[in-house]
Formats: structure tokens, C-alpha cells, sequence
């Protein structure tokens, strides 16, 4: 496998396949009382009272496990933070943020911030935030006596008492540098997760240690691809196979041509010209698949019939996580650590399936076969993503043919193509591809594909029944 290469030296990558394990969470929010428009988040003093609270609208807001999901370009993050006082407190200043890191230890020694947008809701040099008094406390039971006094003084620099503050915060598209958030990420067989957090602060002093409330959140894209070609859209709104590469170049990224030199059947040399084309755009939606067209082209009829068949092609996708090691350690200017180290995890997400081009059954060009396949990709696969840290990056990976009657030669590259592609979380507009390929039809060639390379083609070679 050839991934675009880093400048900086690395350890060598990880290998697995991939787990579609649900995330997993540090930290488990408890289940608390809430209003009919709030989930509530409480920070709790000494003696086990709350004392502040983040306080998020009910509407058109998910949970999965009592964790908040929020969708790229969705609606703001909105709500109120909170307090409520028995006594004065020196508070000089209280800020929200939307925080998220890339962690790859135990502690925060291990983990980069790549997204950290904070939101001042008040702070001393505003005055006294009378105007943020509320009446009721986060159980929404009164606090106070009307014929209580319960103003700040000016001159104190004290609160007491209750208080209310809204807040409305955006979650952005990118990071700093202009890259693509990664999801929520976490996965058994990965050593990096990522996570997102909805930061309150709230500054005491000089002499006081600041006071926080960490809300996790589940991140969620959306990533649309740019529209096909008028005539695969066409396909896939009636249901019938996309036109192949000769009949519609526009939807199709064809790659240059390379060879598979190798022996077969122990006796002779052969080659086998392949070239690759997959669907356009190269950016496909995760639980769709990857449309694929190959054309194999030999002078030696024999290696065609044994070797450019379903069973034998071997066209993967991968994906590779990249991330700093020990990233929180001595950080420079840049953003990287000079103790960190730069991480891959490389997993193999799935094998083409093929078919034999039925466009092509009827070509009397018996130098030439096609196949057409497809790629399925799971529902749960995180898109494609890149920011300093961390990033998600997929490669179709074509392989050399597998087949007892054939050895590669040794100067022959185990992958013959590599081609970077992205992966998305939305159908184009008015979009939805149509699998022409069914796990039936799939199977069906696979099983039966000795017998069409045995007998359909006469041979006048004696090894032409061994497969």
C-alpha cells in the first residue's frame, strides 16, 4: 500500500480492520432533573448543592446516551448558564467555549486542542449583571424573598444571589488553518479518540482557582459530494447499471494505465494491462458504495481467462489515521510538539465486489475484459477529515491478480494503483445511487466463474482446465 508520504519520520503504522464499535465516553453524565425546555449539567460545591449550571434547550436537540449530538451547520448551541449563590462570591468573569481535542493518553498530557471558540457572557469590567438576575434556581424553585435584598454590592465585587446568563454559540465548519473537523471519534482497535466539549468557566480571582464544567458532545458532520454526471444520475433515478467509461467519460476518474507483470502456471511470463476508473466526483457517501470499472488487456488469452475474473481482482479501500503522539507535550509555535510523534493506523475497510461488464459481453475483442464493481461502505464510516493533529484519509488500493496459477514478478509493485478519495456523510441533492450489484449476483459470479473461464474460451494450451 503507498499513502502519500509524511515529512516528518514515523514509526511504522498500525494495521487492523475496522471495528464499528459505538464511542466510548471518559466521562458518564448523570441523568438530572430537568425543565420542560432544559437539560441541565450542574456544578456542585463542596457540600453537594448546585451552585451553577449549563443549561441546554430541548429543542431540536438529541441524546444518545445522555450525551448532547449536535450536527454541523445545524442550529447554534443555545441555552443559560446558571447560578445560584447563598452568599457573596468574588466572580469576576464567566465564559463558554466549544472545545475539541485529539487524545492519545490516559491525562491531558496526551491530548491537542485543534478547536477551542470561547464566548464572554459577562465579566467585572461590565458591571454589576444585574440585568442577568433570575428569580428561580436550576430546580426552578424560588430562591429568594421578594422583601430579601439580594443585589451585589458595587463595591464589593461580590455576587449573590440568582442569576441567568443566555448564550448562543455556533460550531464551526473548520478548524483555524481552514481544515475539516473530524466526528466524534472513538474505536477499540484505535489508540486516538476524539472529543468535544462544551467548556464552562467561570474566573474567581488572583487567589481562587477557577471553576469549570466540562459537558461532552457528540459531533456530527455534514459533508455533501458534488453532483455526478447527468447520465449516472440518470442511472440511478431508474434503477439500471451506470454507463461505463467509453459511454459516459464524465462520470468516470480513469487513472493511467499500469501493468501486471508475472508467471503463470510456472511456465511462461505474462502481462496484463489494467486500467482502473472510478466513479466522479472521487467522494463517495459512507453506507453507499464506490462504483468501479476495470479494463484488462493481454495478448496471452489464457491469463484473461484465469486471471481477469471476479474472484481474482483485488481492489481495496483503506483508510489511515494520522495523529500525534504525546501531542500536549512541548508545544511550539506551529502547533507541534516536539516530543510528539507522528502516528498511522492503517485499517481495511473493504474488497471490491465485481461482475463481468455486461456493456462488454458482446465486444469481439476476445485481447479485452471488463468488469464493473462496487465497494459498499459501512453506515457508521467517519468521513474524511484534517486538522493539525489529526486527520481520516481513504486510498482505493488496486492489487496485483491472486490466483494459484499466477506469481507476481518480484519487480512487480503488491499495488499496482493507489488513488486518494473522500468520504462523506450526505447524499448529493435529489442523489441516492443505486447499487447495481447485488450480494447474490456478487456471489453468483464468484462461484461460477470456473466454469466460464474453463469453457466459454477454447485453448490450445494443456494446462487450460487448471485454476
Amino acid at each position: 500500500m503507498q499513502f502519500e508520504q509524511s515529512s516528518r519520520s514515523s514509526p511504522s503504522p498500525r494495521y487492523s480492520t475496522l471495528s464499528t464499535a459505538p464511542p466510548r465516553y471518559s466521562v458518564v453524565l448523570d441523568e438530572y432533573p430537568s425543565t420542560d425546555s432544559h437539560y441541565l449539567f450542574p456544578l456542585k460545591n463542596s457540600k453537594g448543592k448546585i451552585w451553577a449550571s449549563v443549561n441546554l434547550q430541548k429543542e431540536n436537540l438529541q441524546r444518545v446516551n445522555n450525551v448532547p449530538v449536535f450536527l454541523e451547520g445545524a442550529s447554534p448551541i443555545s441555552g443559560s448558564v446558571t447560578l445560584d449563590l447563598e452568599s457573596p462570591e468574588t466572580i469576576q468573569s464567566i465564559a463558554i467555549a466549544i472545545r475539541g481535542r485529539a487524545i492519545t493518553g490516559a491525562n491531558e498530557g496526551g491530548s491537542h486542542t485543534f478547536l477551542d471558540r470561547a464566548l464572554s457572557l459577562w465579566s467585572k469590567d461590565q458591571g454589576e449583571p444585574n440585568a442577568f438576575r433570575s428569580a428561580r434556581s436550576p430546580g426552578n424553585q424560588p430562591l429568594f424573598s421578594p422583601a430579601v435584598n439580594t443585589s451585589s454590592s458595587p463595591r464589593s465585587g461580590k455576587l449573590s444571589g440568582a442569576y441567568s446568563f443566555p448564550f448562543s454559540i455556533a460550531v464551526p465548519i473548520d478548524d483555524a488553518a481552514g481544515g475539516s473537523l473530524p466526528e466524534t471519534f472513538s474505536e477499540r482497535s484505535s489508540l486516538v479518540r476524539v472529543r468535544y466539549e462544551l467548556v464552562l468557566k467561570i474566573g474567581r480571582g488572583r487567589f481562587k482557582a477557577d471553576s469549570k464544567l466540562q459537558v461532552p458532545f457528540i459531533f456530527r458532520r455534514k459533508a455533501i459530494p458534488p453532483d455526478p454526471s447527468d447520465l449516472r444520475k440518470i442511472a440511478y433515478l431508474e434503477h439500471t447499471m451506470a454507463p461505463g467509461p467509453e459511454i459516459d467519460p464524465y462520470g468516470w476518474v480513469t487513472l493511467s494505465t499500469v501493468d501486471c507483470v508475472g508467471r503463470l502456471l510456472n511456465s511462461r511470463t505474462v502481462v496484463l494491462r489494467c486500467t482502473l476508473s472510478l466513479a466522479n466526483p472521487l467522494s463517495y457517501t459512507r453506507g453507499s458504495f464506490i462504483s468501479c470499472h476495470l479494463r484488462i488487456e493481454s495478448v496471452d488469452e489464457q491469463a484473461l481467462d484465469l486471471l481477469a475474473s471476479p474472484r481474482n481482482t483485488i481492489l481495496r479501500l483503506y483508510r489511515r489515521i494520522r495523529y500525534l503522539y504525546d501531542a500536549g507535550q512541548g508545544m511550539q509555535e506551529n502547533g507541534i510538539s516536539i516530543a510528539s510523534k507522528q502516528k498511522y493506523e492503517i485499517f481495511d475497510i473493504g474488497l471490491a465486489v465485481w461482475i463481468h461488464d455486461p456493456a462488454s459481453q458482446d465486444e469481439n475483442e476476445s485481447r479485452v475484459r471488463c468488469l464493473m464493481g462496487e465497494i459498499h461502505l459501512p453506515k457508521d464510516l467517519p468521513p474524511s477529515s484534517n486538522v493539525m493533529p489529526f486527520g481520516i484519509e481513504y486510498s482505493v488500493i488496486l492489487g496485483a491478480f491472486e490466483s494459484a496459477t499466477f506469481r507476481p514478478s518480484e519487480n512487480s509493485s503488491a499495488s499496482l494503483h493507489t488513488q486518494k478519495v473522500e468520504i462523506v456523510t450526505e447524499f448529493a441533492q435529489g442523489v441516492v445511487p443505486f447499487s447495481s450489484i447485488s450480494p447474490d449476483e456478487a456471489a453468483w459470479a464468484h462461484m461460477n466463474e470456473r466454469n466460464e473461464s474453463a469453457l466459454d474460451a477454447p485453448h490450445k494450451n494443456p494446462f487450460q482446465l487448471i485454476v
